[in-house]
């Protein structure tokens, strides 16, 4: 499917971006150590890779089961009630991660509006943050939909 093989190429761009964020911040600990000259950058460079990296490759994690939740409870259920709880589960994140694209898709329009630029030594658009942010948390809706409708379908158990 589509989504499927959209949120894994998401997973190794955030991967790439958590990899770029680490080299540049091994740069930024050479040159501030070795050479006595730190970097202005580095550390805005790397938050913004690490920010775009989690709502990049968040709905791959969910994809691939590699969000962490406490299966003790819900392992000692029957099917049916496990799917309840489980639906309980997906239907509050919908809840949240509707909330949270709103919210971001909102502060995309202000941004643009008002030429937003974030703070610190790296002023760059707001909106691509807030666009990154928006893309991430739609693409993570959609994920927790189709996960509800496999779960319910009887194919969660395939191979992410």
């Amino acid at each position: 499917m589509f989504l499927k093989k959209f949120n894994k190429i998401c997973g190794y761009i955030a991967g790439a971006l958590v990899l770029i964020a680490a080299l540049v911040i091994i740069y930024d600990v050479i040159s501030r150590y070795a050479f006595n000259a730190p970097s202005l950058y580095a550390p805005y460079i790397s938050a913004f890779l690490i920010l775009g990296s989690a709502f990049i490759g968040t709905a791959y994690a969910m994809q691939s089961g590699g969000h962490v939740y406490v299966e003790i409870f819900v392992d000692k259920l029957k099917p049916l009630p496990r799917k309840i709880c489980f639906t309980i589960g997906y239907v509050m994140s919908l809840v949240f991660v509707g909330a949270l694209t709103r919210a971001c898709w909102q502060f995309s329009l202000k941004a643009v509006d008002a030429g937003w630029r974030a703070q610190g030594n790296l002023p760059i658009p707001s909106v691509i943050l807030y666009g990154i942010m928006t893309f991430g948390a739609a693409v993570l809706f959609i994920t927790i939909i189709y996960k509800m409708i496999q779960m319910w379908r009887g194919k969660e158990e395939e191979e992410s």
